[in-house]
């Protein structure tokens, strides 16, 4: 039974998610970009094509042994660079060098057609491995999928941390991981062809693993990550992300928020908590994260005749390599953390002029400048817990 899965479910739930799209497009009376589509089908048919009854069939109705795996590397190619023409397009650029592809593709066309391959057998590897123009076969189908794959994948990355919802960071960075554990198959399979090609011996039961998970794992990530827009809202995983991150959120700005009501506890406004209660029992999330962006604000407030602005200008001077609202957020931990500490001594107050407040210019925006200065924080400062009967606010 779990062979029948690893083998027939990819394909299967790959159309599932073309029909489940096809369902979603006609009830919005919308139309999605082309790119996408040709994702979603080439992939079902790359899926489908190599899965064991339909490679027979394919053979059978053509004439032409193994032909399954030509259809299944020519429709990736297609998937591969469709996924690229898609993310290009979020920054407004134009997909290049389409004939590298369609070389590609006539390419590999014409060495299947030379490789001596006349037995059809979906375990075509453990067949043919070492014959002639096998190896050719999967270096130039490697070329033509490295540099859309590569580049595929470092879009996603870099949009998924751009991304305004939780959702598109875990969509983007699944098609990401999918297309890189695709890639680490494709090397896998390189290296098993070149090995037996060249009479070298390569693990037996290391490339067995790697045939049987890698291309499940690519699959399901890259179907997964591609529709996860589509159905997670039906579900409700939306509002249940938006949640997670925000009391993610709330946990984190803990270190800085607690170095604050350490040095001034009136910033406080309702009952602490210790910090096991609020993991073990996040009620109010929602309020409880207003009034600790708040109450981080109160204490900066009250720590204001002890910052200094030398350190923050100290501390531009010496970082390096960092800028923008990062090097801001290093900047404010460093002068928090040093009137923090200066506070706790005892030291004279400064009356000097006003240290001018950085951070966002609305809720959403300033709470996300407050997670970077609590992770520069925790760096330059690290929280203590209070003492048992020591208060600890929401």
């Amino acid at each position: 039974m779990s062979d029948w899965i690893r083998l027939y479910g990819p394909a299967i739930l790959a159309w599932a998610f073309v029909a489940g799209k096809l369902i979603d497009r006609w009830r919005r009376n919308t139309t999605d970009g082309f790119a996408l589509w040709l994702i979603l089908v080439g992939l079902a048919c790359s899926l489908t094509a190599m899965a064991p009854a339909p490679y027979g069939l394919i053979s059978q109705i053509s004439g032409v042994p193994n032909l399954g795996r030509l259809v299944s590397h020519l429709s990736m190619l297609v998937v591969a660079w469709a996924a690229q023409a898609m993310m290009l397009r979020l920054n407004g650029s134009k997909i290049k060098h389409l004939w590298w592809p369609v070389t590609v593709g006539v390419a590999i066309t014409v060495l299947f057609a030379l490789a001596d391959t006349p037995v059809d057998d979906v375990r075509f590897a453990g067949r043919y491995a070492a014959e002639p123009w096998v190896l050719e076969y999967w270096l130039v189908f490697m070329t033509g999928l490295l540099p859309a794959f590569v580049r595929t994948a470092v879009l996603c990355w870099q949009y998924a941390g751009l991304s305004g919802t939780f959702i598109g960071k875990l969509g983007l960075r699944m098609v990401s991981a999918g297309i890189m554990s695709s890639l680490l198959y494709h090397v896998h399979k390189a290296l098993f062809f070149a090995a037996a090609r060249f009479d070298i011996a390569y693990p037996k039961a290391f490339g067995g693993f790697l045939d049987r998970m890698l291309p499940l794992l690519a699959a399901i990530f890259v179907l997964v990550g591609v529709t996860v827009p589509t159905w997670a809202p039906k579900l409700g995983l939306n509002a249940l992300f938006g949640w997670l991150a925000r009391l993610r959120t709330y946990h984190r700005l803990r270190p800085l928020w607690l170095a604050l009501y350490q040095a001034t506890p009136q910033i406080a406004l309702i009952p602490p908590r210790s910090a096991a209660a609020e993991l073990l029992l996040p009620t109010d999330v929602d309020l409880r994260l207003y009034r600790r962006v708040i109450e981080i604000r109160d204490g900066r407030l009250a720590l204001q005749p002890y910052l200094d602005p030398e350190i923050g200008s100290a501390t531009r001077a010496r970082a390096s390599g960092i800028d923008g609202r990062r090097l801001d957020a290093l900047v404010e931990a460093n002068m928090l953390a040093a009137a923090v500490a200066a506070k706790r001594a005892g030291a004279p107050t400064r009356d000097s002029e006003m240290v001018a407040v950085a951070g966002g210019r609305d809720l959403e925006s300033d709470t996300a400048f407050l997670m970077d200065v609590a992770r520069a924080f925790r760096k330059v400062s690290p929280a203590t817990e209070p003492a048992p009967g020591q208060g600890v606010s929401a």
